[in-house]
């Protein structure tokens, strides 16, 4: 009898473990070089959705960089630049005001999300502790990719990777049901966010 229990609990117990895990490849293009030494995560929300709730939580919008100051200033870079020119000192005085503005709204911009994200942790561990699931993660490794292991269900792989005028930004769904499963990371699935 005592055998039996003990056979009946370690079926249960090795039915509750899970080989599974989540394979994540890393690569600017699709068959390209590979990005590596990125951390990557598996949570079980959508962090995206945190966020938002918090943002809408907040008496003020969060200050955005109107889209015809950005096209200037992108018009005025790609503009030659001719030393003496009278043009070209014009456009570099615009540049230098168009800057100071761009500046000033990014600075009040991340003073905003400082405000308004600062819950956000506690925000995330209460949200873990209601679906009594963790976060783990895992870095990229020479080729790009990251191993995660995972119990069946529904989560999220988040990832941010620089580039020198751009942050991509990952937040996938991903859905677990005992075998592995493998999420391509590009440029292409990414979102874009410009530094100006």
């Amino acid at each position: 009898m005592k055998r039996a229990l003990l056979f009946l609990a370690v079926c249960v117990t090795a039915a509750g473990c899970s080989d599974s895990k989540v394979v994540v490849r890393a690569a600017l293009a699709e068959g390209g070089e590979p990005i590596v030494d990125m951390p990557v995560y598996l949570l079980p929300y959508d962090r995206k959705a945190l966020m938002d709730s918090l943002a809408r939580a907040s008496e003020e919008p969060e200050p955005t960089i109107p889209a015809d100051l950005v096209q200037q200033l992108e018009r005025l870079n790609a503009a030659p630049v001719v030393p003496g020119d009278s043009a070209s000192r014009a456009n570099v005085a615009l540049r230098t005001v168009l800057r100071a503005r761009i500046d000033s709204i990014r600075a009040a911009r991340s003073k905003w999300r400082q405000r308004v994200f600062a819950p956000f942790d506690s925000v995330a561990r209460n949200k873990e502790s209601e679906l009594a699931e963790t976060a783990a993660s895992d870095t990229t490794d020479a080729r790009g990719h990251a191993a995660i292991p995972a119990d069946e269900g529904r989560f999220w792989i988040y990832a941010t990777y620089v580039l020198p005028e751009t942050t991509l930004e990952w937040n996938l769904p991903v859905s677990v049901r005992g075998d592995s499963v493998v999420v391509n990371l590009s440029r292409r699935n990414a979102k874009e966010q410009q530094f100006f």
